[in-house]
Order: structure tokens, then sequence, then C-alpha cells
């Protein structure tokens, strides 16, 4: 019997594994049957990502191109949902099956660890920018000096510069905390979505007009909405906002990976052979291997994954997607319906972040066409209602934007130090439980250099926070396009034979990258081309 399935094992695993050592070999484990008592267990990857994608994309450039093109161009978000569940499923593909994640499968390809590092890091960096702390900031300072509807917010810049750093020092102590690092996300986060999206469901349900509520859900089907320019009265693009709005629908960028590392944290397939990060306080007995156990392709293990992979749809298709959506298109119809487009010029930047909420403020009790305008007294409506929505509005800000930045800290640390943890020989030689310090060293990193960033670059006119947001959306497609090819190649590179995708999967993967790439190549050809040719 121990000879069949050697030979099985021999059969069914890669022989080579790239540039990293061989993977520890194990039966996959079995998913747990679905009861009320372990429901809360079951629930996966999907909610943490969902709501650590609420963020800059749903709360300012979603709103914003919602109401400067009318609701036209809204079908890229579909789309981009749509191409990265396809990468979220591929990714999580490869941790049931390895207990790696994928940045790890990333680093066993040729030509090995220091090109993709170099590489990666490349791609990645024009995402670390401290938007969401600066964002939060703004809404603080709208809050604090208790500033109206058509108050400038400008003459308080450096105000909000300063409460920035505040912010983003305070979302790099959060991490600190937790015992495992993905229980902190989990909870911090998953309350962030669930608040958000019940809030936003309630102004949307009373607020926004059943006409503002077609024109926004038709416009995801619907590609031959183009938007006008009001000055030329001819059909215009600024692709730089549609690319951020492509890249931060769902999550975007390299942060799509991290569902693999979600899943490792879950336990779910093989994650559960290879432990978890730890946090600094409260993780001293929680270990990380350095290389990921693999399941071979036998018959039961192949049934067994099929179980997994189903729990894995269930989770990205249903919470991850549906969530997704929703939590994109529901505050684009609020823009749609109140946010002004005097808001929207390049001098009022700096209010955007309060700008829905303010808009609101002063035209919530004025609609007619609302469902709040037909079932409360208009006294009750104006005094009370509007004044509490617009305030929750400003709170919803702070609970995405906060939140959001603790997540972007976490995910930017998490990802390199798998990369470094198994990629590194001298990381190798660690022992297991010592791996959060590479981690720490990395979330140090990221918050110094998000300190430089505010020092030296934002009083940089040009840098406003629209800006940063617009460079990151860009490079974000850039880099899920390289990690949706490269997960494919790492699939079918390393995975044993039963458990790599099929042909349809494949092939439709390779329809998402070009997509992401397509939109990145529309950006630099209207942004880049015209710049460095003078016209």
């Amino acid at each position: 019997m121990s000879q069949v399935l050697e030979h099985q094992v021999n059969q069914s695993t890669p022989p080579d594994p790239g540039c990293l050592p061989a993977w520890s070999v194990a039966e996959l484990p079995a998913p747990a049957l679905f009861r009320l008592r372990n429901c809360l267990t079951l629930i996966g990857p999907g909610l943490v990502l969902v709501g650590g994608a609420i963020g800059t994309g749903e709360f300012v450039m979603g709103p914003k191109t919602a109401a400067q093109y009318g609701g036209a161009m809204l079908f890229v978000v579909i789309l981009s949902i749509l191409a990265q569940v396809l990468l979220n499923t591929e990714v999580m593909r490869y941790t049931l099956v390895t207990g790696e994640p994928i940045m790890t499968g990333f680093m066993r390809s040729r030509p090995g660890p220091k090109f993709w590092i170099v590489l990666y890091l490349l791609l990645d960096i024009g995402s670390w920018w401290p938007a969401q702390a600066m964002l939060a900031a703004q809404i603080l300072v709208v809050m604090w000096y208790k500033l109206g509807p058509t108050a400038d917010i400008s003459p308080y810049t450096n105000t909000i510069i300063g409460v920035s750093y505040v912010v983003f020092i305070l979302c790099g102590v959060l991490v600190l905390f937790g015992g495992k690092i993905y229980n902190t996300i989990s909870l911090v986060i998953t309350g962030k979505f669930l608040i958000t999206l019940f809030f936003m469901l309630f102004t949307g349900v009373f607020f926004v007009s059943g006409a503002v509520w077609w024109k926004v859900w038709s416009s995801l089907i619907d590609p031959t909405r183009l938007p006008i320019d009001q000055v030329t009265g001819k059909p215009y693009i600024d692709w730089g906002l549609i690319s951020a709005l492509t890249a931060y629908a769902g999550v975007g960028g390299m942060g799509n990976i991290l569902a693999s590392n979600f899943v490792r944290e879950k336990g779910w397939g093989m994650g559960c052979k290879v432990g978890a990060i730890p946090s600094a306080i409260g993780g001293r007995n929680i270990t990380l291997s350095h290389i990921g156990t693999i399941a071979p392709g036998t018959r039961e293990n192949v049934s067994r994954f099929r179980r997994w992979f189903t729990r894995v749809g269930v989770d990205q298709y249903v919470f991850w997607a549906c969530g997704s959506l929703l939590a994109m298109m529901l505050p684009c119809m609020i823009g749609l319906q109140y946010l002004h487009t005097d808001s929207l010029k390049d001098a009022k930047e700096w209010q955007w972040a309060a700008a829905v909420a303010r808009d609101f403020k002063e035209g919530g009790a004025l609609r007619q066409d609302t469902l709040a305008a037909k079932i409360f007294p208009a006294s009750f409506t104006a005094n009370t209602l509007v004044p509490a929505v617009s305030t929750g509005l400003l709170l919803i800000g702070l609970i995405i934007m906060i939140p959001g930045q603790f997540y972007t800290v976490d995910v930017t640390a998490r990802r390199w130090t798998d990369a470094i943890w198994s990629a590194s020989r001298r990381a190798r030689e660690m022992e297991t439980h010592s791996v959060k310090y590479i981690y720490y060293a990395f979330a140090a990193f990221y918050i110094l250099l998000g300190i430089v960033i505010l020092t030296i670059c934002i009083p940089k006119p040009e840098l406003t926070p629209l800006n940063m947001l617009k460079i990151a959306g860009a490079m974000a497609n850039l880099a899920i396009s390289a990690c949706i090819l490269h997960t494919l190649y790492v699939n079918h590179r390393f995975l044993p034979k039963p458990f790599r995708p099929g042909l349809g999967k494949s092939l439709s993967l390779v329809l998402a990258g070009t997509f992401f790439l397509v939109m990145f190549g529309l950006v630099a050809n209207q942004k880049l081309v015209p710049l460095f040719l003078g016209k």
C-alpha cells in the first residue's frame, strides 16, 4: 500500500519545484461540514477582501465619476470585478494545494526571486501613497471646524497634512495587536464593511430617486453611453479617472493576491499545515513555515479539493463579488444624485472626501422624488433626518478610510514578508516564530515612506489626493495584469495536473489580464505620450 501511495505521489507532484526548495508532501485535509455551531468559521477571505476593498474607489472615485459623467462608463466596474474574481479564485487554488501564498509561487518561477522581487516592488510601490490617511484627515477637519457645504477647505490644507500624520501613524500602531494578525484584520474590516453597507443602503433607499437607481445600475450593461464634454459637446473620457475607477473597483493592483494569504491564515486546505504571521503583541506561540506542504493528486485529494474549491467559489462569487459591486454602486448613486459639478473642480480637490456629505446636506431636503420626501414630514426631513445622514456620511468616510489605511499597511507588509520569508536563504535560516520581525520591518518601512511622502511630496500642488489616486490606479492596472498572467503560469507549472485550471478558466484569465493591460495603455496613450511628444 505504501508503495502504491509513493508511486501516486511521484506521478502527481511536479518533479521540479522551481527556484525554491521542494515542498513537503501530505494529504489534503477534508473541509468541515456546514453546521450552525461552526458557521462563523466557514466565513472565508471574501468578507475580509470586500471590507478592504471599500475605500478611495468606492467613497471618492465612484461618486466623482458618476456625477461627472452622468452615470456613464460604469460598465468598467463590473468588468473589473469579474476579472478580479477570476484572479482571486486562482490564487486561492494555489494555496489550497500547497499551503503557500501565490507570492511564493511567483518566487519559484525563473529567472528567480531577485528578479521577481524587484519587478513586483516597482509595480507595487506606485500604490503606496498615504491617500486614505489624507482623505480621513479631510473629513476630520470638516467635522472639527464645522465647515458648511459652501465653505472653502483649502485654507486648512496644512492642518489636513498635520492630521494625516496622526492618522497614518495610528494605523501603523494597530497592526501590533491581535495574536494572529489576520484575526485583527478580519474583525476590523468585516465590521467596516457591514456598517458601511447598511448605512449606504439606507441612504440609497430613502434619498435616491428611482430614476437614478435605474440610470446607475443600467449603465453596468450599457457600454454605448459615453460622457459628453460640456465645453466642446463631444464625447470625452478622462482615462486617468476611468482607469482609477477600474483599479479601485473591488480590490485591484497587487491587493487581490492577498486572497491566497488569507486562505493560509484561515487554515483552509493545505493552509492548516503551515501556520500564520503572528502579531507583535499576543502572537507568541504562532509560527509560520518557510516552505509549503503540497497535496499529491490522488483520487481522494482531488475529491476533497473540489469541495474546498466549491467553498472558494461561494466565498468569492457570492460574498466578495456581490459585496464589491454593492459597495461601489451605492455610493455612485448618492454621488450622481447629490454631488455638485462645482465640487469636482481641481481647486476643490482638498474637500472631495467630504464633498458628498456636504452636498447632500445642502440638497437632501430639496429633493421631492425620493422615498424620504414621500413618507416623512418635510420639517422632519429638513431639520433632523438630512443633518443626521450628512453627519453619518462623514462618519462612514472615517470608518472607510482609517481601517482602509490600516488594511493597506498590513497587506503591503504581508505580501512582501511572504516573498522574503520563502525566497531569501538567510530568512529561511530563521526560526519559524521569527517571521513577525520581517513583517514589522516592512510595516515600519512603509510607515517611514508614507511620512516622507507627507513631508516632501504632498506640499507640491500637482500631488493632490486625486492625482495620487490616479497615479496609483494606473500602476494598479499594470500590476494586476502581471499578477493574473503570472498566476496562470504558476498554476500550470507547479500544481499537480489534477489541480490545474481548465482550458476555459485559462483563456478567461488571459482575457482578464489583457483587459487591465488595455486600461493602463489607454492612460499611457492619453497622459504620457503627449507629455513626451510635447503635445
